[in-house]
């Protein structure tokens, strides 16, 4: 599309290659935007002219598809501002469909995602600045840069990037802190646990308690802690 300058400045009478940087940094842009704004210029910056005038800002005015063609294969026409606003990647038309605004689809238009990061053709990774798996193309990017859906893309060790499978959540580690059980009883039909306020372990006879009795011989594990404490000696006075 054309060039559409919102504002100029003139170079001084007397120039040098360093200008194209000095303008970039003094109207806020990048070099590169400097030379797109200026498409005369060589990237040297060796013919910039003195007392020029030279575009610092603006932006590019895009081509509007004449005939609901679109993208690199037809002079980069938009489908912007035509009845069918989302160019296909596949097709290289202008449509409205879902597929053709799907983010694993749409070169450029109303897409229902950023074009610049979804994958057009089921490459990803960072070769490709890391774009996204998404639709037909499959959910998951394995390491050789390619999207696609199953175990050969989405497992553990198969997968670099979006949808992996994730490793099972270990089972949760058994607190004894407060236990489950609501009057003392523990195990048995119910499976109720023991915590501190009634003893950590489970007896044999389906009671919580902290004493040998119940910490000892016959504990449940699975109910409660069954480590013993240690047997209190009396000294004789």
């Amino acid at each position: 599309g054309d060039i559409v300058c919102r504002y100029t400045a003139t170079t001084p009478s007397a120039v040098n290659y360093y200008l194209c940087q000095d303008f970039a940094d003094y109207y806020f842009i990048t070099l590169d935007k400097f030379f797109q704004l200026n498409p005369s210029l060589d990237p040297s910056c060796d013919n910039i002219q003195p007392d020029t005038e030279y575009c610092v800002a603006g932006y590019f005015d895009y081509l509007v598809s004449p005939d609901g063609f679109c993208g690199p294969e037809h002079n980069n026409a938009s489908c912007l501002d035509t009845d069918k606003q989302c160019c296909n990647a596949a097709t290289w038309r202008c449509g409205m469909s879902l597929e053709d605004c799907a983010v694993d689809t749409c070169y450029e238009g109303l897409c229902t995602g950023p074009p610049s990061m979804y994958s057009l053709d089921g490459k990803c990774g960072p070769s490709t600045g890391n774009k996204i798996c998404s639709g037909k193309w499959g959910d998951c990017c394995n390491h050789d840069g390619v999207c696609g859906s199953g175990p050969d893309f989405c497992s553990e060790t198969a997968c670099y990037s979006d949808a992996c499978d994730q490793p099972p959540m270990p089972e949760p580690t058994q607190s004894w802190t407060w236990g489950t059980t609501p009057d003392g009883s523990c195990g048995g039909s119910e499976g109720y646990t023991c915590g501190v306020l009634r003893g950590y372990c489970c007896g044999k006879d389906n009671k919580c308690g902290g004493t040998p009795l119940e910490c000892g011989t016959g504990c449940q594990p699975k109910f409660g802690k069954c480590d013993a404490p240690e047997p209190t000696s009396s000294s004789d006075i």
